[in-house]
């Protein structure tokens, strides 16, 4: 891999945007070692359990569920049929699984598959059926739901959120970066504080950097966080030295930049 030198960061910060990005440098700053590809797989991990357990997990009848809690629906006397114990469990509890027959007011005889959290009826006990109105085969027992997991299978949804979240992050960031090099605008700031912060990312602590406005002199400062090593060792050696440090920054937005001069190699 070819090293990113002072040349290189020197004749970058001379060009004027939009300006070319050696490959090499352009891979540097985007992070091209391995540990920089960890936040996707961990992404890809999460996301992909979470897809399963979303198929196993999630209520896939909640609209059933809360049509026949919220609409219109009548009553009819049922018969459990059949009593088998699920794979899942609420609070070390086992979900029960019941087959049941109704019949509603329109005379045709219909079965159905409905849960509860822990054994409530047995085979061929007689129950009470609450079905839509206008639409008699959306039905459940009286006390039970059609959901498997309840209200409580929606948070399965939170893991592939997350893994998504994730490589969304990884990909969003990626061009930005890439944006930044090539049309970020050139400046010269102080760096005014470098702050340890209680904050981890990957096993690694957060700091946060405070520097001049790299939009406007006298401007509000800016402050920006940072995990990687290069960019907190450069910000610390500037703020101790008192000596500025140059940025490429969003004009829109001052306080998404780059360090270019960390990307130096050695």
């Amino acid at each position: 891999m070819v090293k990113v030198t002072a040349d290189d960061i020197a004749q970058l910060l001379a060009s004027a945007p939009p300006r070319l990005v050696p490959d090499h440098v352009a891979a540097a700053a985007v992070g091209g070692g391995r540990t920089n590809w960890i936040t996707p797989l961990l992404g890809l991990v999460l996301g992909g359990l979470g897809l399963l357990f979303v198929a196993v997990f999630f209520p896939w009848r909640f609209w059933d569920d809360w049509r026949l809690a919220a609409g219109s629906v009548s009553l009819t006397p049922g018969v459990i049929t059949a009593v088998s114990k699920t794979n899942l469990s609420i609070n070390k509890t086992k979900v029960v699984a019941y087959a049941f027959r109704y019949t509603p007011e329109d005379g045709r005889p219909r079965q159905d598959r409905c849960y509860t959290t822990g054994e409530r009826w047995s085979r061929g006990m007689s129950v009470t059926v609450r079905y839509l109105a206008a639409e008699p085969g959306v039905a459940c027992v009286e006390g039970a739901r059609l959901s498997e997991g309840g209200a409580i299978g929606f948070v399965v949804t939170v893991f592939p959120l997350i893994g998504g979240g994730m490589i969304a992050w990884f990909v969003l960031n990626r061009r930005r970066t890439r944006r930044l090099l090539h049309e970020g605008q050139v400046a010269e700031v102080d760096v005014l504080a470098v702050d340890e912060t209680s904050a981890r990312v990957n096993n690694q602590t957060v700091y946060r950097i405070v520097l001049s406005s790299p939009a406007q002199p006298g401007g509000p400062p800016v402050t920006v966080k940072r995990v990687n090593r290069p960019d907190v060792a450069l910000a610390r050696q500037r703020r101790e030295e008192k000596q500025p440090v140059f940025v490429l920054y969003d004009p829109r937005a001052p306080a998404r930049l780059l360090f270019p001069e960390a990307l130096i190699d050695g």
